[in-house]
């Protein structure tokens, strides 16, 4: 049974969400009941499950469960994550100096100012979670005109969002195709994952210049066919919107081969084919458009890691422990 799990947005520990999307009361670190304690959760895609082991989404034709794009990719180690927890929990101390020093000295509150630093990169991490999933809510409100509450925080980054549908010259009624919609593989490995945006797109040429802020020693043309494409939307409040990892070649793979397609009205089509696939990063004050090679090549790479994770989800190591030695056999010798 999929047990609807959230990371609470205030102590940043895991806790269930109650039948009416509200998170559990719970106790914070320091043992204080938690702020977090009865906040209204926001929905997430129609067809997506939160579990102990993630998010997974149902498929409506059968009922079964199938791993998110995103749970699968956790499987594969992410070099920059270890570096940017670290940093976060070091300048905690830093802005926690004098507690600190007296948790160094008083062994009394020595571990509740531990987990409270060891939390902070999670709580920190969760909050630009959130900020990304506003953005991500307005900016699917916007191209399908749909109303929504004015937010501060999240409203640099739709800005920035209608400029590229400007630059790159997007007429929201002509060209968007679909915006976060569904997808799911019905074949083995099954998986399913959501798309951000499909867009039509015309470029003047087969390949594009790169832009000459961003460019190497020896900036290669990049190929943009005109026609349909995939884009997947990032935001970032430190991050140059040139910032792209390996892991989103790989999304954008899984994205660009998956099956079928659930539309709002619950019916459901083939994925077409795309002429390309690209991050759209969206930044306070810029952004960037940057199309990526998720061939097959890719997509075959990331079926190997749903096969990891789905292994990694279903082992229970509880039941091995250490055994007990066997007895020493004492072999009598005969006397000659």
């Amino acid at each position: 049974m999929a047990v609807e799990i959230i990371a609470c947005p205030v102590c940043g520990i895991d806790q269930t969400i109650n039948k009416d999307g509200r998170i559990r009361r719970h106790k914070a670190a320091d043992r204080t009941n938690c702020q977090g304690s009865g906040q209204q959760t926001e929905p997430g895609p129609k067809f997506a499950r939160a579990t102990d082991h993630g998010r997974y989404y149902e498929d409506p034709s059968d009922g079964q469960m199938v791993i998110s794009c995103t749970n699968a990719l956790d499987e594969w180690h992410i070099p920059a994550l270890p570096p940017a927890a670290a940093k976060e929990t070091a300048e905690y101390i830093v802005d926690h100096l004098p507690a600190a020093v007296r948790a160094s000295l008083r062994p009394d509150t020595r571990e509740a100012f531990l987990k409270d630093a060891k939390a902070h990169y999670k709580n920190v991490w969760e909050r630009k979670r959130d900020l990304g999933s506003r953005v991500h809510r307005l900016a699917e409100a916007h191209v399908l005109g749909k109303p929504m509450p004015h937010d501060d925080e999240a409203a640099p980054f739709i800005g920035e969002y209608e400029k590229w549908l400007d630059r790159f010259n997007v007429d929201i009624d002509a060209d968007i195709e679909l915006a976060e919609v569904t997808v799911l593989r019905r074949s083995e490995p099954r998986y399913g994952g959501t798309a951000d945006l499909w867009a039509h797109l015309t470029f003047p040429s087969d390949f594009s210049r790169q832009e000459p802020r961003f460019q190497g020693r020896n900036p290669a043309p990049i190929p943009t066919p005109s026609g349909l494409w995939l884009i997947d939307i990032k935001t970032s409040l430190t991050k140059p919107p040139s910032a792209i990892y390996r892991d989103n070649v790989l999304q954008l793979a899984a994205l660009r081969f998956a099956d079928v397609a659930l539309l709002p009205d619950d019916t459901e089509i083939k994925v077409p084919e795309f002429a390309g696939a690209a991050i759209l990063n969206l930044r306070q004050d810029s952004h960037g458009f940057v199309p990526l090679p998720a061939e097959e090549s890719a997509f075959l790479a990331f079926l190997s890691l749903v096969g990891v994770a789905r292994f990694a989800h279903a082992l229970d190591l509880k039941p091995y422990k250490p055994v007990v030695a066997p007895l020493r056999v004492v072999k009598n010798e005969g006397v000659a």
